[in-house]
């Protein structure tokens, strides 16, 4: 169908009126070809939509907060800062359509503001997303805002650069910005009182107070009243101090607050120095299968808790013994090698029980508390064999002899065994002596008892065995001989 003469069809450029003959796209002045006209305007309509780019909706802009997304409306307020102060958004752009769709756009235009992302263009997958960050500082006063463009977005962004005082933290002779990171007071001895001097400048052309300058209740305090609500002039200044006072060991925080902004205190707390160890070794007798106690004796009162130890090692020292030889009797009372002692305050000494063991060698105290030692060593010297329990048994045509004792050379050797009537003389042959060397050299290199051992001697008797009223016995090893006291069947 053609248009003829008289037919007149005009585009409408206001907002669409459904259920009108054109569908609200267009007006047919004609009563003859009307038809002809509205299909035509019609046809076009058609051909404009299919033409149309189908990814106008394919972007959703989000603020980050943590791993919570924001959708992010026309204009996005980054808020107020001060000079010399920087602020940053999180921002992540999505592809909310069903299909892949690219990324061609993404910048950030205007003063003070940087944009980080990624590198265009980019392809994004549904629901896939891409994140970026855009950034402000401006050492200027004043309003700023730029805009953050991408397909078919774009958002307005502002932000309020306001004048503020300018803090500094004095550290040594120099006066340092106070900054994110806050004031460090380092170490300090727990009770002990540090200051750190924070001085207040007004650095801009205007007339600036103030604020309000608080510490939370803690370990960190104000010292003295604080300059809040001082009006100072350009260039003027003002001071204040803050303490730092340590009620425990150990990391230490509180927070600095001056008007809208927070700023971190840190410290750590020391306990007062532990005092210095001393070794002494009480023993009545330096030998073996002795008890003694070593005292740790300080050279002042203690100040602070704290909590010491001491060690003891074992050195063989007798000839013929094994050098690495070892004895389960040479322990502290709590047992093992080492004891720990507890220091509380107003403590002058720890005492540690301890016994010497059934070999002879070389044992050696150390003591550690805090960064202080001390060490003290005790010999053990070798001697002649040691004896703790006789006993002699009679049986029918036999009589058995047993010697507990101990030998802290482990070299026991020649033994003499001596028997008595009951008139207490000697019953013939005399001394019946015997060579064990090899039979107690065995033991003692199997035996984890030291130098301890039970000897039992078993004689066969002739006769009644009644006639045989008493015993000793002498056993000798390098160091000497040792004999046993008369013993009664």
């Amino acid at each position: 169908m053609r248009q003829g003469p008289g037919e007149e069809c005009s585009l409408l450029t206001r907002a669409p009126r459904f259920g009108a003959a054109c569908f609200g796209a267009a007006t047919c002045r004609s009563t003859v070809r009307e038809r002809s006209c509205c299909l035509r305007t019609l046809s076009l309509v058609l051909l404009a939509a299919l033409a149309a780019p189908a990814a106008f909706a394919q972007f959703e802009l989000y603020v980050v907060d943590g791993n919570v997304e924001h959708p992010v409306s026309a204009v996005y307020n980054f808020g107020s800062i001060y000079t010399s102060e920087s602020a940053s958004a999180h921002f992540r752009l999505r592809n909310t359509s069903n299909a892949p769709a690219t990324v061609t756009v993404l910048e950030v235009a205007g003063a003070g503001f940087t944009f980080a992302g990624p590198a265009l263009p980019l392809g994004l997958a549904s629901q896939a997303a891409a994140d970026f960050t855009v950034t402000f500082g401006a050492p200027d006063t004043g309003a700023y805002s730029a805009a953050l463009n991408s397909n078919a977005i774009s958002v307005l962004l502002t932000i309020t650069v306001q004048p503020r005082l300018t803090y500094l933290v004095q550290s040594g002779g120099s006066l340092l910005p106070l900054g994110p990171a806050g004031v460090d007071f380092g170490t300090v001895l727990r009770h002990a009182t540090v200051l750190r001097h924070i001085v207040i400048q007004n650095q801009s052309s205007v007339l600036l107070t103030v604020p309000a300058i608080s510490i939370p209740a803690g370990d960190f305090s104000l010292s003295g009243i604080p300059p809040s609500g001082t009006v100072l002039q350009p260039s003027q200044t003002s001071a204040f101090d803050v303490q730092f006072t340590p009620s425990a060991a150990g990391a230490r925080t509180g927070t600095l607050v001056l008007g809208d902004r927070s700023y971190p205190l840190t410290g750590v707390g020391q306990d007062l120095p532990l005092p210095k160890p001393t070794l002494a070794i009480d023993l009545k007798q330096p030998a073996s299968l002795q008890q003694g106690v070593v005292t740790v004796r300080f050279d002042a009162p203690a100040q602070s808790a704290g909590t010491g130890a001491v060690t003891l090692a074992f050195q063989a020292t007798a000839q013929g013994i094994n050098q690495a030889a070892t004895d389960p009797a040479i322990v502290f009372a709590s047992g093992g090698s080492t004891a720990t002692f507890v220091v509380s305050p107003g403590d002058t000494q720890a005492a540690i029980p301890f016994q010497t063991g059934t070999t002879a060698g070389t044992l050696t105290f150390t003591v550690q508390l805090g960064a202080a030692t001390d060490r003290q060593s005790l010999t053990i010297a070798p001697a002649a064999a040691g004896i703790t329990a006789v006993q002699g048994l009679r049986a029918s045509g036999s009589i058995a002899v047993r010697v507990t004792g101990f030998d802290n050379t482990r070299s026991l050797g020649q033994l003499a065994f001596t028997f008595y009537d009951p008139g207490g003389a000697a019953i013939a042959p005399g001394a019946i002596r015997t060579d064990s060397s090899q039979a107690f050299a065995a033991f003692f290199q199997t035996s984890d008892a030291g130098g301890v051992f039970l000897l039992s001697a078993v004689f066969p008797v002739t006769g009644n065995t009644s006639g045989i009223a008493s015993f000793d016995v002498a056993l000798t090893n390098s160091a000497g001989t040792s004999k046993t006291s008369l013993t009664l069947f």
